[in-house]
């Protein structure tokens, strides 16, 4: 699992990214990154870019924090994962600074980026709907880790220490919450639910209802423990009824978990169960038969061999799209290091002119570190002390986006064919038997007397 808050930086920028790239937090600054800038010059890179865009004042940067679990991630998995989510968010056009610290018990990042683009120079905006973007991509990444995700419909509102409560068991409402979910299972309407929960909780009827154990000064409301414990769900819930799915979601093949385990486990106690799933597994078959036929596959090394080809073209075109977006990024950063070279290169060279050089070079100290910085950084691409021109990179930039963009619309194809693919070979697995899943495999062995 790991969690995400952001703020403001509005004074102090320096201090706050010292802070950060702290060599005792960060393993003597090896797990420090950055993008489009220096850690070393990140402050003044970013005054730059903020004065060289006409919107300086206010916010000067944000602070983003990333934390996990205890044990969860190893120091370099989590500096990755940290990375991806600055680049996933920031989408190439914000300079960047990232640390993650390994002096506490949990790894976490600090990522700290421009509050203005280097790319488009406008500001970005923090909300509520840029941090549900934020908390997407980071449980995106989760995912991908196979780490746990915090689901945020059933603990809005939630403090991480009620939360971390909650996940021990140790809290009021985790406590409350599982008894509910119990006598849920062993009642078969309101009045046995309530008699149920009257054993362990004195239960207060009005408005709202609520419970309060022995030992517990305060009662508390149902409509607090998340979604599904309001008075309304419960009862709906009692009654084995799922949630309407919600217009944003995008299949109504989408399932509330908690009424599909209460169903399956009322189900099985009746003779009718077993019938039932008969029929969907005939259903199943016979669309399945229904596929193939349609799609002239007769044989199974012809089904397998076209679900690997599918699947090759999907995971290539993804590639190449991934391959372009970090080409992007790479040419705007250089379009950035070429625009700062040309305009601090005539301040640096008029310093062999002046008379009084330490005081011309401490008045523009900014632009002496930038030119450095940039030089540095064309180092590759200077020729004769000459930068590249830039409308060139500006043409290549637009090539790459005209791709991605005919790219997207392919990929996007080739994932419903493999999509659609990938169910009917399972179905097909499941049918022949070829399911090698480890719980199949398991059964397998039982009757085969090998366990």
């Amino acid at each position: 699992m790991a969690i995400t808050k952001i703020h403001s930086i509005s004074t102090t920028l320096n201090k706050a990214i010292s802070y950060i790239v702290n060599p005792d937090k960060t393993d003597g600054k090896q797990l420090v990154s950055s993008f489009a800038c220096s850690a070393e010059t990140a402050a003044v890179e970013f005054e730059w870019t903020m004065k060289n865009s006409g919107k300086q004042g206010g916010r000067l940067a944000y602070h983003l924090i990333q934390s996990f679990d205890t044990g969860e991630v190893d120091y370099e998995t989590a500096h990755e994962m940290g990375k991806k989510l600055a680049n996933e968010v920031l989408a190439g056009k914000y300079e960047y600074v990232i640390a993650t610290h390994i002096d506490k018990g949990h790894y976490h990042n600090h990522i700290i980026f421009n509050s203005v683009s280097f790319k488009d120079k406008k500001k970005y905006y923090s909300s509520a709907k840029s941090y549900h973007r934020i908390r997407r991509v980071n449980d995106k990444l989760c995912h991908e880790y196979g780490l746990s995700v915090i689901d945020q419909s059933k603990n809005k509102g939630k403090s991480y220490k009620e939360y971390t409560a909650d996940k021990d068991g140790t809290s009021w409402k985790s406590l409350l919450r599982k008894h509910i979910d119990e006598c849920i299972l062993r009642s078969q309407d309101l009045n046995d639910f309530l008699s149920l929960m009257g054993k362990d909780y004195e239960i207060k009827q009005g408005k709202h209802i609520a419970f309060r154990a022995v030992g517990q000064e305060r009662f508390t409301r149902s409509k607090t423990l998340g979604t599904e414990y309001t008075e309304e769900r419960i009862k709906e819930r009692l009654q084995g009824i799922t949630q309407t799915v919600s217009k944003s979601r995008k299949s109504s093949e989408n399932f509330n978990l908690l009424i599909d385990i209460e169903n399956n486990i009322k189900a099985q106690q009746s003779a009718g169960f077993a019938h039932w799933a008969k029929i969907q597994n005939l259903k199943n078959a016979a669309n399945t038969m229904n596929w193939i036929t349609e799609n002239g596959i007769l044989d199974y090394s012809a089904l397998a061999e076209k679900f690997e080809g599918i699947r090759y073209k999907k995971d290539s075109t993804h590639s190449r799209i991934k391959a372009i977006e970090k080409r992007i990024k790479e040419l705007n950063v250089l379009i950035k290091d070429i625009e700062v070279y040309r305009k601090t290169k005539p301040i640096v060279d008029r310093a062999d002119k002046v008379v009084f050089k330490e005081k011309y070079r401490k008045e523009h100290e900014s632009e002496f570190i930038l030119f450095k910085a940039a030089a540095q950084s064309l180092k590759p691409h200077l020729k004769d002390g000459k930068t590249p021109l830039i409308k060139p990179v500006r043409t290549e930039i637009n090539q790459l986006i005209s791709e991605k963009n005919s790219l997207y619309g392919e990929y996007d194809s080739l994932k419903k064919e493999f999509a659609d693919i990938q169910k009917m070979k399972q179905n097909v697995d499941m049918i022949l038997g070829k399911d090698n899943s480890p719980d199949r495999e398991n059964v397998r062995r039982r009757d085969n007397g090998l366990e």
